[in-house]
């Protein structure tokens, strides 16, 4: 249950918002705000949970935030990465400094196209000698070996951009296991049927299986929210084509 555990969850997004400050940069800026959160990643329940978060903007946009939605999304991610890691999204460095904190982690590789995003980064965490970040597009990067790639930079949304960036990827470098943010998400909200005449990839599999199960062991199992099915369905159609 651990990332739905409440006590968990909160102690996390307490713990970065503590660590980073608020700071401007350009037109992106850091701020802390008390929300209250009726949903978390796979659901949206009755009771809410108030709480101090970091933010990520430039301008009006909303680029991230380290709320309980982002610690439980990225929970299998982290967990699963090992050696080399490739990431596409900077963002607050939630996930970036998460995994760096593993003995199975020998290098990460970050790719961030926003100048003004890894300066506010390395302000707040500094240098580490198994980080890398690369400033530029990550389409066009120079081509690696990894063992573990996260995408991250579909604002909490799943859309077929999932499976164009899946293909450019992998055909830019060598991947071992590749995931993006939302996958589990929209793996638990595809239909049996549809699901069942398409090859997933092992890792993914074995990622949505491990959060479901964790999920089914919370008190927010009842309160499942979908990703909507014709889009889930869309998703997969397009996928079939390059698994």
């Amino acid at each position: 249950m651990q990332p739905f555990d409440k006590q968990y969850y909160t102690e996390k997004v307490q713990e970065y918002c503590l660590k980073i400050k608020e700071e401007r940069l350009g037109n992106f800026y850091i701020d802390k705000v008390i929300k209250k959160f009726h949903d978390g990643y796979l659901y949206k329940a009755n009771d809410e949970v108030e709480i101090q978060v970091a933010e990520l903007r430039e301008g009006e946009k909303l680029w991230m935030r380290i709320s309980p939605h982002e610690v439980q999304g990225c929970f299998e991610a982290i967990k699963r990465a090992e050696k080399k890691v490739g990431v596409v999204g900077l963002g607050l460095g939630y996930f970036v400094q998460e995994v760096l904190k593993k003995d199975s982690v020998d290098e990460i590789i970050v790719y961030e196209i926003n100048p003004e995003v890894i300066e506010l980064y390395k302000r707040n965490f500094g240098p580490n000698k198994k980080l890398t970040i690369v400033e530029g597009d990550a389409f066009k990067a120079e081509r690696e070996n990894f063992d573990f790639f996260f995408v991250d930079i579909y604002q909490y949304k799943v859309s077929l951009d999932v499976v164009s960036d899946y293909i450019a990827f992998n055909k830019l470098h060598e991947i071992k296991e590749y995931a993006f943010w939302g996958m589990e998400h929209f793996l638990l909200s595809c239909s049996i049927e549809d699901i069942i005449w398409v090859y997933i990839p092992e890792n993914w599999m074995e990622m949505a299986k491990d959060l479901f199960e964790r999920f089914n062991d919370s008190p927010y199992i009842d309160y499942f929210s979908p990703i909507d099915s014709d889009e889930t369905k869309s998703i997969l159609d397009e996928f079939s084509k390059v698994l």
